[in-house]
C-alpha cells in the first residue's frame, strides 16, 4: 500500500507526503498530506480515481476517511 501511495505522490505536485502504518495483518493506515487546502481541492478527483483503482487491484476496502484541517501534536518522550 505504501508503494502505491508513494507512486501517486510522484505524479501530483500538491502532495507533501504519505506516511503509512500497519495496524494489524489486515488493516493499514495512511495520511495523505497536501501542501495547501487549495492543493487538496485540486487533487480530489485524482485521489478519488487512485482509491478506486487500488481497491480493484489489491482488493482493499476503505474503512474510514476524514478530510479537512487536522491538528496534531508531536511528543518526543
Amino acid at each position: 500500500m505504501q508503494q502505491l501511495l508513494s507512486s501517486i505522490k510522484g505524479t501530483n505536485p500538491n502532495f507533501r507526503g504519505v506516511p503509512c502504518w500497519k495496524v494489524d495483518n489486515f488493516t493499514h493506515g495512511a495520511l495523505v498530506i497536501y501542501k495547501s487546502e487549495k492543493g487538496y481541492i485540486e487533487s480530489k478527483e485524482i485521489h478519488k480515481r487512485a482509491k478506486e483503482e487500488s481497491s480493484k487491484e489489491v482488493s482493499t476496502t476503505l474503512i474510514r476517511e476524514e478530510a479537512g484541517n487536522q491538528l496534531a501534536f508531536l511528543d518526543n518522550n
